[in-house]
């Protein structure tokens, strides 16, 4: 009986049998790989290039051949006493139970996946150990080392076990789910994952794995499902204080969603929003609340109903973004009609489908409260819950890290003329922009942009337009703008509005004649050059632009304009008409 021959680097271990006789030619430090006993030849079945018998050399093996002779540090000494290796560099595959030398090959990666089924119906599917697996697929005549298949199981995805990374990538997708009423269960393989298990095996709580950079993609050997359903239960909706603890609690399951890529700027994250279909649809309600307001019924009617095709998505496709904005939608609403028609809608629907979480506890128990008392009381109650969650502690209250920063571009979104400005600023005051610069500031100019516009809105709103900073940074942001290649109308509307409240700012604190008359001028040059741009058009992503218009007949009828004023509200009246009385939106914008 033949025993295994391991041999090292720094020296070999000779085989106990003497009369055995095995040659390790040496290069220096590398060793030749050519290894045979004399008493033995490969079985006929091992007769493939990777593992040729000893006469056969690689080109690799006869170029050390005609190499210089070996070193006497290279040499092989039959004389010395066996060495314990201390770091296994390579090693036989040779059986000491039927004396076959099996070398170690190296196979393609084609080679693997046309045996990929059969080792994750032995490995996975009947959950036999990796020994057992390795030693039917040699029956088979696929030979590997152990080292080999575990680094092809990391390549497919194939465990047994739960990783950090798994588990944090079902909490994300499990969190999601369960906003929106749906029960959750993983299988790995066939069977029910324990994610429980796993985090008191750890000592952790869920929270405790907050990456909210992980994208909802789960293993291939991970699926999600829904099981089977339980006994009915009776939905009731929940008393005040539940309310506010079900906004912090949808607030913390729907922050773990694809809107916080990693390696994302913060506030570029919002940019992922501005795409999404639900950002639209409450976006058409707000347009459609501004038509009614200045008594454009039709074109309101045609936008309402728009917005409500698509409000459902609100548990389709549920984000911390999206309840963000709806809060803010209905606080700043002056139809309160559409706003009871938000709540009951969002209530008739969770009702509908069953739907049973978090989410359709909140807008069931918004709905019960606006129905049992008046407008201001329920108004009151919505701005205080959503104050609150902008100054909740992201450290102890199970939000991902930066949640709240990557919230603030919400608070800015434009809004009507004649809309309170008071509780919006109240909001807008919550915003700390040194939180959203943590981290490295980005060197592109498109995102740079981006952070620079988003702290002229913060600043600016913080500080009534004033100070010098102000200036600076429109005038940086409308000039950066010549270098970004699309998508600048946005950013060219931040920078323009804001140079226009800043000189009008400087008009209203002057006392000398000559600055305020050229201030008033510098402040309607800004606005006009705003409404120049959108008037005989319409784009209902970019709020109500019309707005300004109102904007502008105000200022000059403040500054005595009054011919002025009268013209600016004949323009406003006729870009009325620009917008259509139907439309259907579309990839790339409004459909007429």
């Amino acid at each position: 009986m033949h025993s295994d021959f391991t041999f090292t680097v720094d020296g070999y271990i000779p085989n106990p049998n003497p009369n055995n006789k095995m040659m390790i030619p040496y290069r220096g430090s590398t060793p030749v790989m050519q290894t045979f006993s004399p008493e033995l030849s490969p079985p006929a079945s091992d007769s493939s290039p990777s593992q040729s018998s000893p006469s056969q050399s690689s080109p690799s093996q006869s170029t050390h051949s005609q190499s210089s002779p070996p070193s006497d540090s290279g040499s092989i000494k039959h004389d010395l006493d066996p060495v314990k290796p201390t770091a296994i560099h390579m090693q036989t595959v040779f059986s000491s139970q039927t004396g076959e030398a099996h070398p170690s090959q190296q196979h393609s990666a084609q080679v693997w996946e046309t045996h990929k089924a059969e080792i994750r119906r032995l490995y996975l599917e009947e959950n036999r150990p990796l020994k057992e697996v390795m030693s039917i697929m040699r029956q088979k005549g696929f030979r590997a080392t152990v080292r080999m298949y575990k680094s092809r199981f990391d390549k497919w995805g194939f465990s047994k076990n739960n990783s950090k990374k798994d588990v944090i990538a079902m909490l994300q997708v499990q969190r999601q789910r369960n906003a929106v009423g749906k029960r959750t269960a993983f299988h790995r393989n066939g069977k029910e994952v324990a994610i429980d298990a796993y985090l008191k095996r750890k000592g952790i709580s869920q929270y405790d794995l907050v990456e909210p950079g992980l994208a909802e993609v789960l293993p291939e050997n991970l699926r999600c499902l829904t099981p089977p359903p339980e006994s009915p239960r009776t939905l009731h909706a929940p008393g005040n204080l539940s309310v506010q603890e079900l906004i912090l609690q949808c607030a913390r399951d729907l922050a773990w969603n694809w809107y916080t890529p990693p390696d994302t700027p913060l506030v570029a994250c919002a940019a992922h929003y501005r795409g999404d279909e639900l950002r639209c649809a409450i976006t058409d309600i707000t347009n459609a609340d501004w038509l009614f307001s200045v008594g454009q019924y039709e074109r309101g009617g045609a936008m309402c109903e728009s917005g409500f095709q698509s409000l459902h998505l609100m548990f389709q496709k549920p984000s911390i973004y999206g309840l963000v904005h709806l809060l803010i939608t209905v606080l700043d609403a002056s139809n309160k009609g559409i706003v009871k028609e938000i709540w009951r809608y969002l209530a008739a629907y969770s009702a509908t489908i069953r739907a049973d979480g978090p989410l359709a506890r909140l807008f069931q128990g918004i709905w019960k409260y606006m129905s049992t008392h008046d407008y201001e009381e329920y108004w009151d109650f919505i701005f205080e819950c959503t104050e609150k969650l902008m100054l909740i502690d992201e450290t102890h209250s199970g939000l991902p890290a930066d949640t709240l920063p990557r919230l603030y571009p919400i608070l800015f979104i434009p809004r009507a003329y004649q809309y309170k400005t008071a509780p919006y600023r109240r909001l807008q005051s919550r915003c700390d922009f040194s939180k959203l610069i943590q981290g490295p500031m980005p060197t592109a100019i498109e995102e740079l942009t981006v952070f620079q516009a988003t702290e002229l809105l913060i600043l600016g709103n913080q500080t009534m337009w004033q100070g010098e900073r102000v200036f600076e940074l429109a005038n940086t942001v409308l000039e950066n703008t010549k270098g970004i290649a699309y998508n600048t109308d946005f950013f060219v509307y931040i920078a323009l509005t804001s140079l226009a409240h800043y000189h009008r700012n400087q008009f209203l604190t002057s006392d000398d004649p000559v600055s305020r008359a050229s201030n008033h001028q510098l402040s309607v040059h800004y606005l006009e050059t705003i409404v120049s741009v959108m008037e005989g058009q319409w784009d209902p992503d970019m709020g109500y632009l019309l707005g300004e218009l109102e904007r502008l007949e105000h200022w000059f009828r403040e500054a005595g304009d009054d011919e002025k004023a009268e013209a600016a509200h004949v323009r406003w009246r006729n870009a009325l008409e620009a917008i259509p009385k139907d439309f259907v939106r579309g990839k790339q914008g409004i459909l007429h």
